[in-house]
Order: structure tokens, then C-alpha cells, then sequence
């Protein structure tokens, strides 16, 4: 509540408020005081709220901020009933107005957005009867139909106000606009420069001009076919919902039957008779007694201490006489002789049941209005976002299976990928070493060379005639090699085909496991995607199972703390019935002993014992009254008494502090200085 408080105080003295209030101040407002408040508040989220509390009526100041607070959407907490917070707010409680002082601080920019547009689209209400003329229903279409276009229009100005455009952008795109538009000028003027020497100008321009004029007719055909081909999506999407929506009421209209639904007209229709014709009555008879009640406290003159004291000893005397009737009635009634008591008793009970029903339906109903509004907001944000193509039931759960398809193929052709990568490392390195080696084998040759002396010769026929030297010599160190190899190719072919025949019988066993593998492969893909659909379609029936199950499981624990309640306050009532009982007995007997343990002759002893106690105060207080002015005047001398002491003694201190002390020994004096 202090944190409340501290935040309603800070945020009330910033602009535009500017109220200067402290936690104690603002805490001790009275009820008029906190609707002005309340009122200026509401009057910055709505100009129409801008008035002065003393001035108007109590009822138009409580219909004027409930109509408010209604187009602005506030809800009280749920601890708070209805009837209650119209009443609390009737009164100017602050554990009211409070609260909703919070919420409009929290939410203002909001508010006055919500406000702004509740003047253009909250709906008047026509009634049914003065619709069925023509003209106005003729001007009540028009009407709905301008605020679907102030929505739109509304709709189109937040996207541009969103849109991040400012003035600087907009000039700076105009500027380069310009700057393009004189170079495309500058461009054409030298085109046309060029293009004047040419023979056929006139029909080149034409077809040029024809092919620009066929180009832009392309794209605007194109255009239409993506709108077209996204309206027919749109189309489809809708379609399919509707069907939807049709299997469900299907579905649910399967165990319907014309006597159940009359059956529930008739209830329907009951429960509307009983809020029209008795609820609603009564509640409009109270308004109107607590209106005239107001009104008569309004008109009354203002009331001083001794005429409120006369009210309240007048109050107690009603309710004595009544108490003292009602004593009589039971004296000479018995209670157990009325046979019509316990009707009386079930009559009034089912009536205070129909009531609390009937206020719980009206909850209900406001609740479900106001969550209807809230689905409707919803679902326009959700079309805004998503368009028309919103998917759900079995059409969500087959784009999620093909989601899941799509991650499975996603994460094969990433594990492909994978290994692509890593050979294409594998042969990077490969090359490089291959580098090395043809590197190493560079320079190893021409260190021959060099060994050999061939780098060092100029002269091309000693050169020509080394090399040749040279080459018989390569010729014959070759032919070993090549014998060499033969001899190792032999072998090599000899240990494969060795292998070959070790390995024959084992590729013959192979070959059907392998086709036996791929049967089974492809029928694991199958029983995974049957598995995936059915593990879908099981997690949705199990997560509604779960929430119906938490929904029972908080109605019937709401139910037992229902239960318990009512079984203590029958255990409350039946003891003040037992104590009534008794004390009517006590009451009705002749034995004195028994009077004196009756409640109302406790009550009556404590009662004189009271009143003879006030007495006494009443009579000290008369006596403290008359001595008062003596006693004060009596104080005032005892006060001038010690001050005149005290300033004696203190002269007397500061003539010894100066002239010392005076002593008298033997019958001399002798001044003896400090």
C-alpha cells in the first residue's frame, strides 16, 4: 500500500497535474476530494471528464466514471466484487479509487489512445424495434460501415507513424531524387544528341517505346498473378477453416436433440424472466430508495454536533422499541408452533441462492463480453501479423509433421555436408604435401645437375652431348626400374586376386543382407513417421488431458474450500441459534436465577454499570470545568513565585561573586573577598 501510495504521490506532481501532495496528505483526502482527483485524472485521458465534482450529482458523477472506466477496459481485482466496487466507488473509497489511480498512471499513453478511439468506435445502441424502420437501419448500415473505414483508416496512419519516416529523410530523399532526376535529363539529352544522326530514329523510338510499354505491362501482369495466386491461397485457407468449423458443429450438434434444446431455450428463458422481472426490479427499487435517501441528506441543512447526537439517541430508541416488539411477537408466539417457518426458511434460502446465482451469471456475462473483446483484438493483431492464413487442428499438426520431415532431410544434407567438408580438408592437405614432395623433388633434380655439371654449361653441344650421356644412363637405370615394378604389379595382382577369392562367398552372403537392409530401412522410415504423427497427435490429446485435469483439480479443491465454509458458518449458526434458544428460554422462564444468566440482562447490568461510570466522568468533568480558572490562575502565581526565587538567588550569587562573603565570629564581622 506504501509503495502505492509513493508511486500515485510521485506521478500526480509531474506535469500535466502538477499537485503538490504528501504520503500523509493524499492519505487523509476525504471521498469528494478523491473523486476531484480521480475526475482530473480521467479528464487528461478524456477532455469530456473535465468537471467539477460539487457541482454535478452524485449518480452522474458514479455513471460518468463507471462509463469511463468501462471504455477504458479497467478491471478490479478479483477479490473485489461488483456490487462492491460500485458501491466503494459511490462512496469515494480509497481502497477503491487507489488502485485505479495506479492502473491510469501505469497505462496513460495507452488510455488516451483507447479513449481517442472509443469515440469513433464505440457503437450506439439502437433498439431492435426502431431498427426495423428502413431509414434509420439504411443509416445505421452507413454508420457501421464509416467506422470500418475510420478502423482502416486508423490502421493505415499507426503503420505510417511506425514506419520510422521523418521530415530530414523525406527531404534528403528529395533532394536525391532531384539530383537523379537532372542526371537521367543530362543522360536523355545526350542519347537524343547521339540518336539524331541515326537513319531510322522515328522507328527505333517506337520500339523502344513499345518495348518499355510491354516490359511494365509484363510486371503488372505479373503483379496480378501473385495477387491473385495469394488470394486464392487466402481462399483455400478459408475454405478449409470453415470446414472446420462446420466438422465441429457437427460434432457437437451429433448428440443434440430437439428436446434437450428446447430444454435449454426454456432454461435460457427462465433465468432471463427471473433477472427481468424480480432481480432487476429490486435492484432498481434500492437505487432508487438509496437516490432518495441521498437526495434527502443533500437537501437537509448542514448538521452540527448536537443535532448528530440527537439523531443517534433517537436511532437507539427506534432500535430499542424494535428489539423490545420483536421480544413481545417471540412471547407470545412460539416459534415451534409456526408450521410455516421451515418453508419460510427454504423460501428464503432459494431466493438468496437465485440471487447470488443470478449476480454470478451477470459476472459471467460482463466477463465473457469483455473477453470476447479481448479474442476479438487478439485475432485482429494475429491477422495483421499473419494474414488470413492462421492454421489450426489437424492442419497445424500436418504442417508440423512437415516441418519434421523437412528437419530430418536438414540434418542428413547437413551431416552430407559435413563430411564433404572434411574431405575437401582432407585433400587440401593431400595437395599440399604433394607441393612439398614436387618442391623437394625440384630441388633434389637440380642438385644433380649440379653434381653433374650440367647447370653450368653454356655451350649447347657439350651440353646436348652430356645429356644424351646422360640419358642412356636414365635409359638403363629405367628399364631396372620398370622390371622392378612389373615384378611388384605381379605381386600386388597375385595378393588381390587372392583376396577376391577369400572375400567372393562373403560378398555373395552380403548382397541379400543388404537388400534385407534396405526393406528394413525403408520400413523404419515408415514406422518413424507413423510414430512421429502419432506422438504428435498423443502430446495435443495428453497436454488438453492435463489442462482438463488441472481445470477439475482447481474446482474441486475450490468446491472442498466451498464445502468447509459453509460447514463452519452452519456449525456459526446453529451456535447463535442454540445461544437464541437459550435465551428465549431464559427469557419465557419465571425463575430469577434464570434471568440473570440471560444474555439481555447481562447486557442491561453492563449497560447501567456504563452508564453510571459516564455519570461520574460527566460529574468530574463539571467539577474540573469549574475549577479551572482558579486552579490556572492558582499556577500562574506558583509560577511568578519560583521565578522570583530564582532571580533572588541568582542576585544573591553574583553580590558574593563581587563583594565577597560577610562572617560574624565573637560578635565581629569580617568581609571576606572572593
Amino acid at each position: 500500500m506504501s509503495d502505492r501510495l509513493k508511486y500515485i504521490v510521485t506521478e500526480i506532481s509531474k506535469p500535466p497535474f502538477n499537485k503538490n501532495f504528501s504520503l500523509i496528505s493524499f492519505d487523509s483526502q476525504n471521498s469528494e476530494q478523491l473523486l476531484q482527483v480521480l475526475t482530473d485524472i480521467l479528464a487528461e485521458v478524456d477532455s469530456s471528464n473535465k468537471v467539477d465534482v460539487r457541482g454535478e450529482e452524485p449518480d452522474q458523477t458514479t455513471v460518468r466514471i463507471l462509463t469511463m472506466l468501462r471504455v477504458l477496459k479497467y478491471k478490479p481485482g478479483p477479490e473485489t466484487s461488483p456490487s462492491a466496487f460500485r458501491q466503494g466507488l459511490v462512496q469515494g473509497d480509497k481502497h477503491i479509487i487507489h488502485p485505479i489511480l495506479e492502473w491510469l498512471f501505469q497505462n496513460m499513453a495507452d488510455l488516451k489512445k483507447r479513449a481517442y478511439l472509443a469515440q469513433y468506435l464505440v457503437k450506439i445502441e439502437v433498439p431492435h424495434e426502431i431498427l426495423g424502420d428502413a431509414d434509420i437501419a439504411a443509416l445505421y448500415e452507413q454508420y457501421e460501415r464509416l467506422i470500418e473505414e475510420f478502423k482502416t483508416v486508423h490502421k493505415e496512419c499507426e503503420a505510417l507513424k511506425n514506419s520510422g519516416y521523418s521530415t530530414a529523410e523525406l527531404r534528403s530523399d528529395i533532394e536525391t531524387m532531384e539530383r537523379e532526376k537532372e542526371i537521367v535529363v543530362k543522360r536523355i539529352e545526350r542519347m537524343q544528341r547521339r540518336v539524331e544522326n541515326m537513319p531510322n530514329k522515328d522507328a527505333m523510338l517506337d520500339a523502344a517505346h513499345a518495348l518499355r510499354l510491354e516490359r511494365e505491362r509484363e510486371k503488372e501482369l505479373i503483379m496480378q498473378k501473385q495477387d491473385q495466386q495469394s488470394a486464392l491461397n487466402q481462399a483455400e485457407q478459408r475454405v478449409l477453416r470453415l470446414q472446420q468449423q462446420l466438422k465441429e458443429m457437427r460434432r457437437s450438434a451429433l448428440g443434440a436433440t430437439p428436446q434437450g434444446i428446447l430444454q435449454r431455450l426454456e432454461e435460457e428463458t427462465n433465468v432471463s424472466t427471473y433477472i427481468v422481472r424480480q432481480k432487476l426490479p429490486k435492484e432498481i427499487e434500492t437505487r432508487k430508495r438509496e437516490v432518495e435517501i441521498l437526495q434527502n441528506v443533500v437537501a437537509e441543512p448542514a448538521m452540527g454536533r448536537g443535532d448528530i447526537d440527537a439523531l443517534n439517541n433517537k436511532i437507539q430508541e427506534v432500535n430499542y422499541e424494535v428489539n423490545r416488539m420483536v421480544e413481545r411477537h417471540l412471547a407470545t408466539n412460539n416459534p415451534s408452533d409456526d408450521k410455516l417457518a421451515p418453508f419460510r426458511q427454504q423460501a428464503a434460502i432459494v431466493a438468496r441462492k437465485k440471487e447470488t446465482t443470478a449476480e454470478q451469471l451477470g459476472e459471467l456475462r460482463s466477463k465473457l463480453s469483455s473477453l470476447e473483446e479481448e479474442l476479438e483484438e487478439k485475432q485482429g493483431k494475429l491477422q495483421q501479423v499473419a494474414g488470413e492464413t492462421v492454421l489450426r487442428g489437424e492442419e497445424f499438426k500436418q504442417y508440423v509433421n512437415k516441418l519434421r520431415g523437412r528437419s530430418s532431410v536438414y540434418k542428413r544434407k547437413r551431416g552430407e555436408l559435413s563430411s564433404l567438408k572434411t574431405e575437401s580438408g582432407v585433400l587440401t592437405r593431400t595437395i599440399e604435401i604433394l607441393q612439398k614432395k614436387d618442391e623437394e623433388l625440384s630441388r633434389s633434380l637440380s642438385l644433380e645437375e649440379a653434381q653433374h655439371g650440367v647447370s653450368g654449361f653454356r655451350d649447347t653441344e657439350q651440353r646436348m652431348e652430356l645429356v644424351s650421356g646422360e640419358k642412356a644412363n636414365i635409359d638403363q637405370q629405367k628399364g631396372q626400374t620398370l622390371e622392378e615394378m612389373s615384378t611388384l604389379v605381379l605381386q600386388i595382382s597375385q595378393r588381390i586376386a587372392s583376396k577376391k577369392a577369400q572375400l567372393a562367398p562373403i560378398i555373395k552372403e552380403l548382397r541379400p543382407l543388404r537388400e534385407k537392409c534396405q526393406e528394413v530401412q525403408t520400413e523404419y522410415d515408415q514406422k518413424k513417421q507413423t510414430y512421429d504423427s502419432t506422438a504428435a497427435g498423443l502430446e495435443s490429446a495428453t497436454a488438453k488431458l492435463e489442462q482438463e485435469v488441472q481445470n477439475m483439480t482447481q474446482e474441486i479443491l475450490s468446491n472442498e474450500s466451498t464445502i468447509h465454509r459453509l460447514k463452519a458458518e452452519s456449525i456459526i449458526t446453529e451456535v447463535k441459534l442454540d445461544r437464541l434458544a437459550e435465551e428465549l428460554r431464559y427469557y419465557v422462564s419465571n425463575n430469577p436465577g434464570d434471568k440473570s444468566k440471560s444474555l439481555r440482562d447481562r447486557l442491561t447490568t453492563s449497560i447501567n454499570e456504563q452508564e453510571k461510570f459516564s455519570r461520574q466522568l460527566k460529574e468530574e468533568q463539571h467539577l474540573v470545568k469549574e475549577n479551572q480558572s482558579n486552579r490556572t490562575r492558582q499556577m500562574k502565581l506558583w509560577t511568578d513565585l519560583q521565578r522570583l526565587l530564582e532571580c533572588k538567588k541568582q542576585c544573591l550569587e553574583e553580590a558574593i561573586q563581587n563583594f565577597g562573603t560577610v562572617q560574624k565570629v565573637r560578635g565581629g564581622e569580617t568581609l571576606v573577598l572572593q
